[in-house]
C-alpha cells in the first residue's frame, strides 16, 4: 500500500512541470485571444439624431454578428495551438491527452470570451442616456452565442488525432510502449 502511494507521488512529481506548462499555455493563449478579439472586432454604433432618436445603418447590423465570427476564427488558431502543446507535453499518457487538450481549450475559450467582454465597451444603456444629438454610441462588446467554444475544443483535438495516427493499440490501451510484454517466438508461430 505504501509503495503504491510513493509510486503515485513520483508519477505526479514527474508530470508536475508539464502540468504547470500546460496551465500557463492555456492562460497565455486565453488572455492573448481575448485581447485580440476585443481589438479586431469593428463595433457598430447608434447615431443619435437632433430629435434624440438613435439609428444604426444596415451595414452596422452585420458587424453585430461579426463578434462571433471573429471569435470563431481566433478560436480555431487558439485551439490548434493548445492542441499541439498538449500533444507535445502529454503524448506519452496515451488517450487521456485528448481530454487534456479539449479541457484546456474549453477553459481558454471561456476565459478569452469573458476577458474580451470585460474589456468592453459595456453599459450601453448608461452611455446612451448621456448621449446628445450627433453622438455615436457603440454597442456593447459581447458574444452572442457559445458555439465558438466548440471550435476551441474541436481544433484542439485535431493535433491529438493526427499525432495518434499509427501509434497502435499500446497508445489506445494506455500501456506505455516500453512496459508492454514482448511476445516470445513460440507465441508467434501458432
Amino acid at each position: 500500500m505504501m509503495a503504491e502511494r510513493d509510486l503515485s507521488r513520483d508519477r505526479f512529481r514527474h508530470w508536475q512541470p508539464w502540468i504547470l506548462i500546460e496551465v500557463c499555455a492555456v492562460a497565455v493563449v486565453a488572455v492573448v485571444a481575448g485581447i485580440i478579439w476585443n481589438r479586431v472586432v469593428p463595433l457598430p454604433g447608434y447615431t443619435v439624431g437632433s430629435d434624440f432618436r438613435a439609428r444604426m445603418a444596415e451595414s452596422g447590423l452585420k458587424h453585430i454578428a461579426a463578434t462571433d465570427v471573429y471569435f470563431s476564427l481566433i478560436a480555431a488558431v487558439g485551439g490548434l495551438i493548445l492542441g499541439v502543446v498538449a500533444w507535445v507535453l502529454f503524448r506519452r499518457l496515451g488517450w487521456p491527452v485528448t481530454l487534456i487538450a479539449a479541457g484546456g481549450a474549453a477553459l481558454a475559450g471561456v476565459i478569452a470570451r469573458l476577458l474580451g467582454e470585460f474589456i468592453g465597451p459595456r453599459n450601453f444603456e448608461a452611455r446612451m442616456a448621456v448621449a446628445t444629438g450627433g453622438d455615436t454610441v457603440t454597442v456593447n462588446f459581447e458574444g452572442h452565442t457559445w458555439a465558438p467554444l466548440a471550435v476551441w475544443v474541436g481544433m484542439a483535438v485535431i493535433p491529438v488525432l493526427i499525432g495518434s495516427l499509427g501509434r497502435g493499440p499500446q497508445w489506445i490501451s494506455h500501456v506505455p510502449q516500453d512496459t508492454q510484454p514482448q511476445n516470445s517466438p513460440a507465441d508467434e508461430v501458432g
